[in-house]
């Protein structure tokens, strides 16, 4: 989709142009509006577009203004005229000036059809250079897994470098044995599933977003025989989402495919899960029960808290069973979905000598078999304190550096994205709080020092490149707001952005 920015004095013109043009349709979205030309270029100072559309008679400054700064300061951007029958011969300055076109007043909507559609095709064909291929890649992966960690869906964000209409499937791979996955593996996947958008999540996991219509059994099929053909001769885990109308839906087919995943995974060996096939076992279980389960894995992950799983599950158990609703098929999908959210953070700990596929297997198979749900109950605080005693013995220290080791290389390959303690948590299985605390004793630093510092480092390394405007180095270190990007800068460097670049350019080459 192409950015479109609105600029007249009457908003009245700005609004229908905006409710009656058929944007979409054409290939553009309406970015916003502006009701002077200062407006408008205090818009383009935080907001890329492509296409400005400008009425010429406006107070202070008018249209032929707005065109001379941008034909200065932003000359990739294209300019459309309004102008009434009168004022002709302004039109045939802003054409000499660079516009593109002019359409006179009252506007004619068929005529403004026939304009965005002439200037789409000019747009399609002039080739966007390497950098701007790559941000364009970048920012969508940022938008993707910014989306899928739930920050705030933003339709017009999403628009620029996403086909933020289309129905969409998410895909999460993982190896089975934790081992690294190949670094060709997301190109072979991209090439087999074309069109996808995907995001490697880390050395052992590639999170895909797979465009347009999929039939969930062709599909299934599809990966399993990817996953057979692929030369990373590893077994995958692979867990895939219900289909999704849209890109606005991402956060749930995002959790849908890891529930998938992680399902398949705690089963002992490769293979493709859909999460139609196991749903049943998410369920909802009313009440302070829905927070049940991210609060017992929190209590295994944080080491001063483990001592505390066994009798909070067995609380936890006991309070459910008095709710009305309440069954023995819900006290065993309760505690398989406990298990298999408990079994990646135990699989990140890597305990020696413990079979845990085998383990995790025959639990799983007596939760099935209890005849009630004291049996439920036993079988699981047995299995959970075995658990908890088993990870006494593992090397505390050992493992919290290679956690860090783990969370800095991700924060490195994704620190444009919206990273917050509670995301990081989420994505390795610790406590913000526990995070918080031993992220600062790892690296001496806390976790926003430690991100603002790298990101203002790549910044440095963004604006060595004079093809990028500031507000484009800005977003693609995870700043949406230029000024604040700019401050942060500026106390990180003692100069503001355009200073440094000014600086790297007199410095002899």
């Amino acid at each position: 989709m192409y950015r479109v920015l609105l600029v007249d004095d009457e908003e009245m013109v700005t609004q229908g142009l905006s409710r009656f043009v058929h944007w979409e349709e054409e290939g553009y979205i309406v970015a916003g509006t502006a009701t002077s030309v200062a407006r408008a270029l205090v818009f383009l100072e935080n907001e890329s577009v492509d296409l400005v559309i400008t009425d010429i008679q406006m107070p202070v400054q008018n249209g032929l203004d707005l065109i001379r700064i941008l034909k200065e300061k932003y000359p990739h951007i294209k300019t459309i005229i309004l102008s009434g029958y009168s004022e002709f011969s302004y039109a045939q300055e802003a054409l000499r000036l660079g516009a593109i076109d002019y359409l006179t007043k009252p506007i004619n909507f068929g005529a403004m059809k026939t304009v965005l559609h002439k200037l789409r095709e000019t747009l399609e064909k002039e080739q966007p250079s390497e950098n701007d291929t790559q941000m364009r890649e970048m920012l969508a992966h940022t938008l993707i897994m910014n989306f899928a960690n739930g920050y705030p869906y933003d339709e017009s964000r999403a628009a620029t470098c996403l086909n933020s209409h289309c129905p969409i499937t998410v895909v999460r791979i993982v190896s089975h044995n934790k081992s690294s996955l190949p670094q060709s593996l997301p190109l072979e996947f991209q090439e087999y599933f074309t069109p996808c958008q995907i995001v490697s999540l880390g050395e052992d996991e590639i999170f895909a977003v797979l465009e347009g219509e999929r039939i969930a059994f062709d599909l299934s099929k599809a990966l399993a025989d990817f996953s057979e053909k692929t030369a990373c001769n590893l077994p995958l885990c692979i867990g895939v989402s219900e289909q999704q109308p849209r890109y606005s839906q991402l956060r749930t087919g995002a959790l849908q495919a890891a529930k998938a995943m992680r399902y398949q995974n705690a089963r002992s060996g490769g293979g493709v899960m859909l999460y139609q096939q196991v749903r049943k076992m998410f369920v909802s279980y009313g009440g302070a029960s829905d927070t049940a389960i991210p609060h017992l894995v929190e209590l295994l992950s944080t080491p001063e808290k483990r001592s505390q799983l066994v009798v909070e599950f067995s609380n936890t158990l006991s309070a459910m069973e008095t709710q009305p609703s309440f069954s023995l098929t819900k006290a065993q999908h309760f505690c398989i979905e406990l298990l298999v959210e408990l079994d990646t953070p135990v699989q990140q700990l890597a305990l020696p000598d413990y079979p845990r596929h085998i383990i995790l297997s025959d639990v799983l198979m007596d939760v099935l078999a209890s005849k009630n749900i004291l049996e439920i109950n036993n079988c699981v605080t047995q299995y959970l304190q075995q658990l908890v005693d088993k990870i006494l013995q593992v090397d505390e220290a050992k493992f919290t550096g290679e956690l860090i080791d783990r969370i800095k290389d991700y924060i490195q390959n994704h620190f444009a994205e919206n990273l917050t303690l509670a995301v990081l948590s989420e994505l390795f299985y610790v406590s913000p709080v526990y995070l918080s605390r031993l992220f600062k004793r790892k690296t001496g630093t806390n976790f926003v020092e430690y991100l603002t510092a790298l990101r203002m480092e790549k910044a440095k390394i963004f604006l060595a490149d004079s093809n990028l405007k500031v507000y484009n180095v800005a977003e693609m270190v995870g700043y949406e707001n230029p000024r604040y990007f700019a401050r942060l800068f500026r106390e990180s460097t003692g100069y503001v952005p355009q200073e440094y670049r000014a600086m790297l350019q007199e410095k002899p080459q």
